[in-house]
């Protein structure tokens, strides 16, 4: 069995009744309904998957879960329903799929109970499992009086009647007779629901069901306004397309949030084609800065991106892994070791005392994290808001985005480093504001001087030098962690911070940077909070702690306000009501230290790290997870297409762009997000590595993957054969990139080895499914027509000495039976190991990537991969090219992914 903690589901997956009974008592805060209805349908006869029993013992228990959802999921979306709130397996497990609350505006619940069923012999757990559901929403809604009931809140019969393909023991006077007696059992029991347990599968489904809750309109809108806007679901935002993630400057490409180099180009060209809708919308860049670690940055990106969105805005969020001044409390615990002054004996300790214990290992930490923001627009694509700067102007072009900047505390650094980065680029950014900077006054005024545009609208929002001595770091200082930064951490302590106004006030010059917009008016360009009653909306700020300046409404309606101007001030939708956790987490140490610090703390010998526990069954500990609204994100659809003419003169090819041109406008068709890549800077070896790693990366459970090849293929070839190789030929096959030129070390120096291929497509996602279709010679096992046209290949070539590689593009098992069983992916060829691909008409096309377009225009009911390849054959009419495919045997029966 599958370890339980590890979904392949997308979505909670509940095994047991007591898991459904815990889960629904545990999410009673999370539900708005007075009252709930149930009503039970059939799910549809999936042939194509065969009995559940079948699948299980295939799939295992979780990936029979994950096929029956994906089936349920292209049903309902290509059919325009809504899906099920629930199914309910022939096991008796129960899956998830929707919140079970209210409409927006409605009182009660209509609650879709989906059932698989196979046999009376699978009756009795669907039976329990849909008793203890309907037994359980009511303990969510009814007054959490259900136990005292003895009628289950089933919809009449007239209102939906009840299947007739059940078998008898799903009869519904059996469910009622059933949920009965477990009512009344219960009750006799306790009288009450059992206690809500914990654990940690069941805390992640509840996040994914509370992210997934209805969004209501506030009462403020539903009084000004009769048809009020509601937040875009967050389903529909892909928040993928909306942060890039930096470690010490580069891109962060391990973890759960990790982003790639075609993510960024993805996120500035999905920004440039939103910004293109509708006159008016704005590019925002926003860096975090007192929110330590990735959970905490994402989880405020999902929570705000809607507001943005709505309000005509494209954020895109720098989470950037140093959140410096929350990491500067936790050095002071677990850099000196204590958590509170009274476990060093210094109950009475001054807060210079303090400051003077931090010089010693914080000094380095924070110049660290300086370095850090600096880095993250340092010279070289490597570098995440270079490498932005750079894809927004080739996505742009000449129609330059309205750019507004907005950095809290530490991130106010970043940007303040970034400026110069746009400026070079000739992106002139319209606002730059900054909440609580953490910034040193002097850079601040060294880097708008260098910026020296007089329109640039610059804003400070801070606490009032009184709110900023009341704030505290719980436990450790007796004022804000702006002063602690100011005093101890800064390597020239004490220095004059930004966000401090005392000594904010007292920098003329840069007042004067700050206001060269506002003709010198001070009362535009700085916002001290809290501010007086009286304050005009614009200039309102309500934060009185360093974190709360993001998730405060006044704040942050004023931002938008400095943002959107005062036309469209009636247009500014409610920010909305965040938990204070982001504040909290800044001086109650939620929030873990983040790995960077925790590494430069051991360099310096001054953290003692501590053990990772050892699991129970003594396995290595696994890492935590961040529990993302991604649970409850749709399946993907992602593609890659390349297509090569630019070789050397001799190998130069004329048909390849053209079936790349096809293959995009089909695979869009079909609802992929397509990359394309067929100029020679974007196909050389180096690059279409660095795109297909890229491709793979992103994938995530559920996802369908394409990876589309049509350029030169050539077969490496040793002096002598090899007999233990796995090559079926007793050679390499390779795709060849763009200018190679003419010769046997230029070809294979440009080529992609089988091997080099396999070691990047076995890092696909174990629910992801991927397939590579490739139009060259010697496609066949690459992964590993008698017409006249020119061959896709530039021969082969005899290395002496030269050694085949023992892996194929498949990476087989030792064990396996042949050279593609356990293969993940499935390979679609246009000529098999040992014959070429030919490319001809007019306008010249491969004759494969032909067959296969017009297969597709033609075809209209479903096939399998088997039956692709005999259709696919006969289109090309060629005895000398045979289209292939590559899989493990299992998936020849699956459906083709592209009909």
């Amino acid at each position: 069995m599958a370890n339980p903690s590890i979904r392949v589901s997308d979505y909670p997956v509940f095994r047991t009744t007591a898991e459904i009974e815990t889960f629904f008592i545990r999410a009673e805060p999370f539900v708005d309904a007075d009252k709930v209805l149930v009503s039970v349908s059939a799910a549809p006869q999936f042939d194509r998957l065969g009995s559940f029993e079948a699948l299980t013992q295939s799939a295992g228990e979780y990936g029979a879960v994950f096929e029956i959802i994906t089936e349920i999921e292209r049903t309902a979306y290509g059919h325009g329903y809504d899906l099920p709130h629930l199914v309910i397996l022939p096991s008796g497990w129960v899956v998830l799929l929707r919140h079970i609350d209210a409409e927006i505006g409605g009182r009660g619940a209509d609650i879709e109970i989906m059932i698989c069923t196979e046999g009376e012999r699978k009756a009795t757990p669907v039976l329990e499992s849909l008793v203890q559901i309907l037994l359980s929403l009511q303990d969510a809604t009814d007054g959490r009086d259900a136990t005292k009931r003895k009628t289950p809140p089933l919809q009449s019969r007239q209102d939906m009647p009840w299947p007739d393909i059940f078998p008898k023991e799903l009869s519904r006077e059996n469910v009622e007779d059933a949920y009965s007696k477990l009512a009344t059992n219960r009750n006799k029991a306790s009288g009450t629901a059992s206690p809500a347990s914990r654990s940690d599968l069941l805390d992640q489904y509840l996040h994914w069901f509370s992210l997934n809750r209805p969004v209501r309109p506030s009462p403020e809108w539903a009084a000004r306004d009769t048809t009020p806007r509601y937040r875009e679901p967050m389903r529909e935002i892909d928040l993928k397309h909306h942060y890039i993630n930096m470690r010490l400057g580069q891109l962060s490409q391990t973890g759960q949030l990790y982003t790639t180099p075609s993510d960024v180009a993805t996120i500035a060209q999905k920004a440039k084609d939103w910004i293109d809708k509708k006159q008016g919308r704005r590019l925002l860049i926003y860096a975090h800065g007192g929110l330590v670690g990735e959970n905490l940055a994402w989880e405020y990106a999902r929570d705000t991106a809607p507001w943005w969105l709505e309000n005509d805005i494209y954020p895109i969020y720098c989470i950037w892994e140093s959140g410096a001044c929350t990491a500067i409390v936790q050095v002071i615990r677990e850099f000196l070791g204590f958590g509170t002054r009274r476990a060093f004996g210094f109950e009475d300790a001054f807060d210079g005392a303090i400051e003077k214990l931090v010089q010693f290992g914080g000094q380095s930490v924070w110049e660290m994290m300086k370095r850090s923001a600096e880095l993250c627009s340092a010279p070289g694509d490597q570098y995440g808001l270079t490498l932005l700067a750079s894809h927004l102007k080739r996505s742009f072009g000449q129609s330059k985005p309205a750019i507004d900047l907005l950095g809290h505390s530490a991130g106010s650094i970043l940007l303040l480093h970034f400026l110069p980065r746009l400026k070079a680029a000739g992106l002139l950014p319209s606002t730059f504001q900054t909440l609580a900077p953490a910034a040193t006054t002097a850079l601040y005024r060294d880097r708008l001087a260098a910026h020296d545009q007089n329109d640039l609208k610059c804003r400070i929002y801070a606490m009032t030098d009184q709110a900023e001595r009341d704030d505290t770091v719980r436990g450790i200082y007796r004022k804000s962690l702006l002063y602690l930064v100011a005093q101890g951490f800064e390597e020239d302590a004490p220095v004059r911070l930004a966000g401090l106004q005392k000594d904010l006030t007292r920098d003329k010059e840069l007042l004067t940077h700050l206001t060269k917009w506002s003709g010198g008016v001070t009362r535009e360009a700085l916002v001290f909070s809290p501010t007086p009653p009286d304050t005009p909306k614009r200039l309102r700020s309500d934060a009185i702690c360093h974190g709360s300046f993001d998730n405060d409404r006044a704040t942050m309606w004023s931002v938008m306000r400095f943002i959107r101007g005062a036309t469209h001030e009636d247009d500014i939708s409610r920010f909305p009501e965040i938990n204070d956790k982001y504040c909290r987490a800044v001086s109650s140490l939620e929030t873990p230290l983040p790995d960077a610090v925790r590494s430069s703390l051991a360099l310096i010998g001054g953290l003692r790290q501590e053990p990772e526990p050892a699991a129970e069954n003594g396995a290595a500990p696994q890492p935590s997870t961040i529990a993302t609204a991604a649970s409850a994100r749709r399946p993907s659809r992602y593609a890659l297409t390349v297509g090569i003419n630019e070789y050397a003169s001799a190998n130069r090819l004329t048909g390849c762009v053209n079936d790349s041109d096809g293959w995009r406008d089909m695979l869009t068709q079909r609802g992929f997000d397509v990359t394309q890549l067929t100029r020679p800077e974007e196909t050389g070896r180096d690059q279409l590595v660095q795109s297909l790693t890229d491709l793979v990366a992103r994938s995530a459970a559920g996802d369908t993957i394409i990876w589309h090849f049509s350029g030169h293929g050539i077969e490496i070839m040793p002096e002598f054969s090899v007999e233990d190789d796995f090559e079926t030929t007793g050679r390499d096959q390779a795709i060849v990139a763009a200018n190679a030129s003419e010769g046997l070390d230029a070809q294979v120096a440009h080529a992609l080895i089988d091997d080099d291929i396999n070691r990047i497509l076995e890092n696909i996602h174990p629910q992801a499914s991927l397939y590579v279709f490739l139009d060259c010679c010697f496609a066949g096992t690459a992964t590993r027509l008698s017409l006249p046209g020119r061959s896709r290949t530039m021969g082969t070539v005899l290395r002496p000495g030269y050694r085949p590689h023992r892996n194929t593009f498949t990476a087989p098992l030792a064990t396996a039976r042949g050279p593609y069983d356990g293969a993940r992916h499935v390979l679609f060829s246009a000529a098999s190991a040992t014959q070429k691909a030919i490319e001809n008409g007019s306008p010249p096309q491969g004759v494969f990537s032909r067959a296969v377009l017009e297969l597709l225009r033609s075809q209209s009911g479903p096939m399998t991969n088997a039956d692709y390849k005999s259709r696919v054959n006969a289109l090309m009419n060629s005895n000398d090219q045979s289209a292939g495919v590559y899989c493990d045997p299992a998936k020849l029966t699956q459906p083709f992914p592209l009909v």
